[in-house]
C-alpha cells in the first residue's frame, strides 16, 4: 500500500520525535525511560524509513538481510577478538545478547548501511567515491553516536577510551560493505533517507556538545 504521506510531513515528524527523546535525555527524571526505548526508536525509525523505499526486489531484500548478518557477525567477532573495532563489550541496554551481541546490531547496521549508500548516490555515481563517501558518512555518525552508547550502557570501551582503532574498523568494513551492496541490489533514492540521517546526526551532536 502507497504511503500517502510526503517525505518532507514524515521528515518533520520524525525530527520531532529525536527532538522529543533529546528533552527525555536530558532531563533526569525521563532518562531511565528514554534508555528503555532506544532499541524501539532503532526499529522505529527503520520501518518508517523503508515505508518509503520503492523497488522491493528480491534483490534488495536478500542483499540487505545479508548485510544486516554481516554485520551482526562482524559485531561477534569483534567483542570476541578486538581485533575489528578494539576492545569493548555490549551492556543491556539494546536488549536481548547472541553470542555477547545484541540482536538490535542487525537492525543498526541495516539501518547505517542504507541511509549513507543513499546519501552518497546523490553525491557521486563513481563506485569507488560512492563507497569512499558512505564509509566517511559511517564513522562521522559513529564519532558522534560514541559518547552517548557509553553513557547509556549500549556498550563500553576498555579504560572507557574509544580507540582510533574503531574508527577504522568502522572505515574499513563500511567501505567493503557498501561495495559490495552496491554491486548486488539496484533501487531508486529513498526521498526520507537524507532527513533522517541528518535528525539522527543533530541528535547525537546535541547530545554530545550538552556532555562536553
Amino acid at each position: 500500500m502507497a504511503i500517502k504521506i510526503k517525505p518532507i510531513t514524515t521528515g518533520w515528524l520524525m525530527f520531532i520525535v529525536y527532538t522529543v527523546g533529546f528533552a527525555g535525555f536530558y532531563i533526569p527524571e525521563t532518562l531511565s525511560l528514554m534508555r528503555n526505548l532506544i532499541w524501539v526508536n532503532q526499529c522505529f525509525t527503520l520501518i518508517v524509513l523503508f515505508l518509503y523505499h520503492k523497488k522491493w526486489s528480491k534483490e534488495f531484500v536478500i542483499s540487505t538481510i545479508l548485510i544486516g548478518i554481516a554485520g551482526y557477525f562482524l559485531e561477534v567477532v569483534g567483542t570476541q577478538t578486538g581485533l575489528i573495532f578494539g576492545d569493548y563489550q555490549y551492556g543491556t541496554t539494546l536488549g536481548f545478547n547472541y553470542l555477547k551481541t545484541p540482536i538490535m546490531m542487525f537492525v543498526s547496521w541495516v539501518s547505517v548501511i542504507y541511509l549513507t549508500r543513499q546519501i552518497a548516490e546523490q553525491v557521486t555515481k563513481d563506485p569507488m567515491l560512492h563507497c569512499l563517501s558512505a564509509a566517511i558518512l559511517m564513522v562521522l555518525l559513529d564519532y558522534f553516536i560514541e559518547p552517548f552508547a557509553m553513557r547509556q550502557g549500549m556498550w563500553n570501551w576498555n579504560n572507557g577510551i574509544v580507540p582510533i582503532h574503531n574508527y577504522i574498523g568502522w572505515f574499513v568494513s563500511g567501505f567493503i560493505f557498501h561495495y559490495i551492496y552496491l554491486k548486488s541490489a539496484k533501487f531508486p533514492i529513498n526521498k526520507l533517507s537524507l532527513p533522517i540521517y541528518l535528525i539522527q546526526l543533530s541528535f547525537f551532536i546535541a547530545l554530545y556538545l550538552k556532555n562536553k
